[in-house]
């Protein structure tokens, strides 16, 4: 009887595959689940594959699913693979996260080394610029250090601008400034 459904389908009445999703959808959900071990994920599964037998072209039907003898070894199959393939995503989705996580604790870790190389770049300025650079990085404007300094704000933009040109300068050479101190 099942044999006769899957030739209407695949001649074109669609409504032959209710009847052999009623007479398959369980034997294929115990397969799914056999690889999955999630009912949703197994239903899932299951019930999409309906859904793209269904989507399927009738030309296409006609020439690649008519020699088959023993549907329920075909959709088997189909099930089996999908399920594969959906354990194979959810093991690289896991992988991903996993390095993505690593990936970004260790961008935190650099950050944090680097603010201390800044930090020792800093401490080689000179005492009035180490001022103005630690306000400017405090989130102060420029009038407001200039204010505070009693310097044009022209100056504190011009000094500021030579203490990030020396902070580069240091940034760049500091393992020899450190080596030189030692």
């Amino acid at each position: 009887m099942q044999e006769k459904h899957w030739i209407e389908f695949i001649q074109g009445d669609n409504q032959a595959l209710s009847k052999v999703y009623e007479t398959y959808f369980q034997p294929l959900l115990f397969v799914a689940l056999r690889y999955v071990h999630s009912i949703e994920v197994a239903q899932d599964i299951t019930s999409e594959l309906f859904t793209s037998l269904l989507e399927t072209e009738i030309s296409i039907r006609q020439t690649k699913w008519r020699q088959i003898k023993d549907i329920k070894a075909f959709l088997s199959t189909i099930i089996k693979c999908r399920a594969l393939d959906y354990l194979k995503i959810e093991q690289n989705r896991r992988r991903l996260i996993s390095e993505n996580s690593m990936l970004h604790t260790g961008l935190f870790e650099i950050r944090n080394e680097d603010l201390d190389y800044l930090s020792v770049c800093i401490m080689h300025l000179p005492f009035e610029e180490q001022q103005l650079l630690q306000l400017h990085l405090a989130g102060y404007k420029n009038q407001e250090i200039a204010k505070n300094h009693n310097l044009s704000e022209k100056t504190v933009r011009n000094k500021l601008s030579l203490s990030r040109k020396k902070l580069i300068y240091l940034w760049k050479n500091l393992i020899l400034i450190l080596l030189w101190q030692i």
